[in-house]
């Protein structure tokens, strides 16, 4: 049974994205007909599994459009690759990292929490930049900055193009969350040194992402994880002979069933991408005008102040009611939305907007998902008892008419 025929509205894409049905299979596929780890066996399920596991590097790697100084290590996902780079970049006696802890990190106020807690728990001077200027970015060791905020949907390509030319010997990182998946780009051309994602933000399955990064940074990082996989050799004493890169970076066995997902999902988004074009051509598709048209429709609404509306995510609050409380309206609407910080505190308060309500689409949500939402959030008030129903239909009787 479908979603529609569910009657299930759901608007938080941002956290989760729904998951591609071809993923699902691929995934089920994988532990049914293969269920062997790679890398550890010479029979042929195992090299099944191995180049399952290739391939879908190398379709990352085609997604993003890297050229070959790049590879794909494999993760849970954008927080586990930040916080693998943050860890690994550390300079020690091991002879891992690059950067000694009282290097300067920049990370942009727009930062889900994921992108400025790995740095800020292990680095002295980490500066949230709110303007990304000269002064900001003066001496930095380390710029990471968001590639589409989860809180506005805003795209930040021009400024990772900026910050390149005017930070071209800082490490530079990009948190890809929101962007890998569904925003055209040459991460080659934008000359990133690192890029973190997650699979299931775009339809693949779970428990599965990585870091996009180059080669030579990859070959410094200091592993977050020790195990099988990541050596070729340890000695009777304990010391290891590392693997090369990514597997040294890769210890212990892989959801590689969520890998082969994520293959599939990948096939999807370049396909969906490539049919885009470039980022600034959404609002021509047929769903950016669907969210337009929510956009507008929303304003219309008494109390209600759209935020931001930008690509998949309208952000907004309404007046004397907690964002909580307006969640659990909507989904007794059977419309989820996520309420709340959504994991960017410093942004909101920045911002001066506290907890928000964001709803968040997919590529291919139509009218169903939008007139659910106006109708559910037009409610609202009327339920908490700030409004009159009665006068609420009378006044959405009328727009109706016109």
């Amino acid at each position: 049974m479908s979603e529609k025929q569910r009657g299930e509205v759901y608007l938080d894409n941002a956290a989760t994205a729904k998951k591609h049905p071809n993923a699902i299979n691929a995934e089920a596929h994988f532990y049914r007909e293969i269920n062997a780890n790679p890398l550890r066996g010479l029979y042929k399920k195992s090299v099944q599994a191995k180049t399952g596991v290739d391939e879908a590097r190398k379709a990352v790697l085609e997604l993003v459009k890297a050229d070959k100084s790049y590879t794909v290590i494999f993760s849970r996902g954008a927080t586990e690759a930040l916080n693998m780079v943050a860890n690994g970049l550390i300079k020690d006696t091991d002879g891992f990292g690059v950067i000694t802890r009282g290097a300067k990190i920049v990370v942009d106020i727009e930062s889900h929490h994921s992108n400025i807690l790995p740095w800020k728990q292990r680095y002295k001077e980490i500066i949230i930049a709110k303007n990304m200027d000269a002064r900001e970015l003066f001496a930095a060791d380390v710029v990471s900055l968001t590639g589409v905020s989860n809180v506005t949907g805003k795209c930040f390509l021009k400024r990772i193009e900026t910050v390149r030319r005017t930070c071209p010997k800082a490490i530079l990182g990009v948190d890809g969350a929101q962007m890998v998946g569904h925003v055209p780009f040459n991460i080659t051309r934008l000359g990133v040194d690192f890029m973190a994602f997650s699979g299931h933000k775009f339809g693949a399955p779970m428990g599965i992402g990585g870091l996009i990064i180059k080669k030579e940074l990859a070959e410094k990082l200091r592993p977050l994880n020790y195990g099988g996989g990541a050596v070729d050799a340890v000695s009777e004493d304990g010391e290891p002979i590392f693997a090369e890169i990514p597997e040294r970076l890769e210890a212990g066995t892989m959801p590689v069933g969520a890998i082969f997902g994520l293959k599939s999902a990948v096939k999807v988004a370049k396909e969906r991408i490539e049919d885009l074009g470039a980022i600034d051509r959404f609002d021509e598709t047929t769903t950016g005008r669907f969210i337009r048209e929510a956009v507008d429709d929303l304003r219309k609404i008494k109390g209600v102040k759209v935020l931001a509306a930008n690509n998949l995510i309208i952000t907004f609050q309404v007046k004397g009611v907690h964002p909580h409380d307006v969640a659990q309206v909507l989904a007794e609407d059977n419309v989820m939305v996520r309420a709340g910080w959504l994991c960017a505190e410093p942004f909101l308060r920045y911002k001066g907007w506290g907890p928000v309500i964001r709803a968040s689409f997919m590529e291919d949500s139509d009218s169903f998902y939008i007139k659910a939402l106006v109708d559910a959030v037009s409610k609202v008030r009327a339920k908490m008892g700030l409004e009159d129903n009665k006068k609420r239909k009378n006044v959405r009787r009328n727009s109706n008419r016109s």
